[in-house]
């Protein structure tokens, strides 16, 4: 009751606090006006030029909504709905500013997202515009006829059109111009600062992606949060280089930047061997990061250096080095340890926590580095019969002696009327599953350690209806579907494997019909078409597959996942298993040698996660 009433009032008593707000006390601040607060492809946009620009978006959002309610589609107290479909551009950046000006809500479809699984998304939010840019507007323009309440129309491209646009859909700036001529100022939806600004996806457990509400306060509270622990001033630049879909850029790269009154370099796509030259040239401090993409940060400078002494001795005193902090996910202590070293760095804020963000924790200095910072009380690790596991015991070299007892999901008393997430986008079955007898259920294993009388948490992967991999988390289910319709395929199973560098590897058992072979290029060749034509997520894609003759199934005709999870791709614990792989770059799968596996051992070895296998 006590949640549901401070939720009620603080909707109701402080609907000045909202991400509208946000934008208008920082960017729109006069004493900002001329500074710097994005880098785009060498290109500077002061504040007062985001502003404006973000402005425009917005009102061409409102008179797209008085043209919906004219209509008799929205109601007059109805947000319009808006969904964006395209990689990093500031144009991504101009539409959540204006979906935030307006009070609108904006749908933040993954780039990855392809064929039935993209009309899906779409079709679910019903939005009334969709903005992509050169990229991405094919892929819109095939699915359109799959897509009722959407119509060419309704299409609008960001960016340069006249360089990419075959499917001739209107630029938004000859849009926006069209209608700066309409009435006067418009009045958006009535403020709820609890509702959302910003959906981001995340993936079901059934087939079709989750849309996580990212509300006004959350997006306001997130950036104070990270703010307040890294203590951004306003001579710091931020290097935003993950994806503008994912909560990770928003929540923890641009809002504390934006209540700093700092700047950002916002890049296009990730790439390593661009990020010395970038962090030197624009003098970078301060990044968010997910843990496979830092890790392919120091193998490319240790590639181009040759050895750490080499790179320490080139970069951490660099006169243009700047580089301070990085906050993010998924990154090894072996790894955070070197690029601390590498850059002459003060500390990166190892953290725990999701789109939901119901539970977050993070690695502040002192604490012990291979953690992921302090519990606080609320949050318990619970075993299978919901009861609360005990914290762990470790011997000398660090290894639980009590793992089955002391690993288990991580937990935290709420129900849905909490501030932070009260519910997937449309979807009240995935809500009731995360939301049961007033606990959440993260979805996360962990284990507690007690560390001078203090409670650490230490994550142990995803449970088996999930698999985690490059800082997305996402449904088993959906890679065991595609894993199934491989021809030749009777039965299929998917789990997360362990990886030498962050979260998990994608491994699939399958059962192959009678008198039916496994060919590796084919198998290979169908998984990249399905990415092309068949709505498959890049990152689903297997990295290892496992022949097995009969897969078990228990009475009610389940297979049983967590044996093929307990013994992984581990050949020499089962030398009878038929196995092929797949490394970066590879054109087929390749079958697991002894040799092969044991150059995966010496993998794990260099980035300490050798106890994993």
């Amino acid at each position: 009751m006590f949640s549901f009433n401070l939720k009620t009032i603080i909707r109701n008593g402080f609907r000045f606090v909202n991400f509208g707000s946000m934008i208008r006390l920082t960017l729109g601040l006069p004493t900002r006006s001329g500074r710097v607060f994005l880098i785009f492809e060498e290109k500077e946009y002061t504040c007062q030029e985001v502003y404006v620009r973000s402005a425009q978006y917005a009102d061409f959002f409102l008179r797209k909504r008085q043209q919906q309610i004219e209509a008799g589609i929205l109601g007059k107290e109805d947000r319009l709905k808006i969904g964006i479909y395209q990689e990093n551009t500031p144009d991504f950046l101009f539409a959540v500013f204006g979906a935030g000006l307006s009070n609108s809500t904006l749908f933040a479809f993954n780039t990855g997202f392809r064929g039935k699984t993209l009309a899906g998304v779409i079709n679910q939010a019903n939005i009334s515009l969709l903005l992509t840019d050169g990229g991405a507007d094919e892929e819109v323009g095939r699915l359109l006829g799959e897509i009722p309440g959407l119509g060419h129309e309704q299409v609008f491209i960001t960016g340069d059109s006249r360089a990419q646009n075959p499917k001739g859909f209107k630029a938004i700036d000859a849009a926006i111009r069209e209608t700066e001529t309409g009435p006067g100022k418009l009045s958006g939806a009535p403020m709820d600062n609890t509702a959302p600004v910003l959906v981001i996806y995340t993936s079901g457990t059934t087939g079709m992606p989750k849309g996580v509400p990212c509300t006004h306060l959350k997006m306001v509270g997130a950036g104070a949060v990270v703010q307040s622990a890294v203590r951004l001033k306003k001579a710091d630049r931020g290097y935003v280089c993950m994806p503008l879909f994912h909560s990770n850029a928003w929540y923890i790269g641009i809002l504390p930047v934006m209540l700093a009154g700092a700047s950002f370099v916002l890049k296009r796509n990730f790439s390593a061997g661009a990020f010395e030259e970038d962090i030197l040239k624009h003098g970078v401090t301060f990044m968010n990061y997910v843990g496979q993409p830092l890790h392919y940060i120091i193998a490319a400078l240790e590639k181009k250096y040759g050895s750490p002494e080499a790179v320490e001795a080139a970069l951490a005193r660099h006169p243009a080095n700047r580089f301070r902090t990085a906050y993010g996910n998924g990154a090894l202590p072996i790894d955070r340890r070197k690029l601390m070293r590498y850059l002459g760095m003060e500390h990166i804020f190892e953290i725990y926590g999701s789109t939901e963000a119901v539970i977050t924790t993070a690695n502040k200095p002192g604490d012990p580095i291979d953690s992921l910072g302090r519990l606080p009380g609320s949050v318990v690790i619970r075993n299978e019969q919901g009861e609360p596991c005990p914290p762990a015991i470790v011997d000398e070299k660090g290894q639980i002696l009590n793992y089955d007892a002391a690993v288990g999901e991580i937990t935290k008393q709420a129900d849905e009327n909490n501030l932070r997430f009260g519910g997937y986008f449309g979807d009240p079955g995935a809500t009731s599953r995360k939301f049961r007898d007033g606990i959440y259920h993260s979805g996360d294993l962990g284990h507690v350690r007690i560390i001078g009388g203090k409670r650490y948490l230490y994550f142990n992967g995803r449970t088996d209806d999930w698999i985690r991999k490059d800082g997305e988390n996402f449904s088993a289910e959906n890679v065991a579907d595609y894993a199934s319709r491989l021809p030749g395929v009777h039965l299929a199973a998917a789990y997360g494997a362990p990886c030498a560098v962050s979260d998990e590897q994608v491994m699939v058992t399958i059962q192959l019909e009678e008198n039916a072979g496994f060919d590796p290029q084919q198998a290979f060749d169908w998984f990249m078409d399905q990415q092309k034509t068949g709505g498959m997520d890049p990152k689903w894609m297997p990295d290892y597959i496992r022949i097995i003759d009969d897969i078990p199934l228990t009475s009610t005709q389940k297979i049983l996942v967590r044996p093929f999870k307990k013994d992984h791709f581990n050949i020499l614990k089962k030398p009878d298993m038929r196995i092929y792989f797949r490394l970066r770059g590879d054109v087929t799968y390749r079958p697991l040698t002894v040799e092969a596996f044991a150059d995966i051992q010496a993998r794990f070895a260099e980035t300490g996660r050798l106890d994993l296998i």
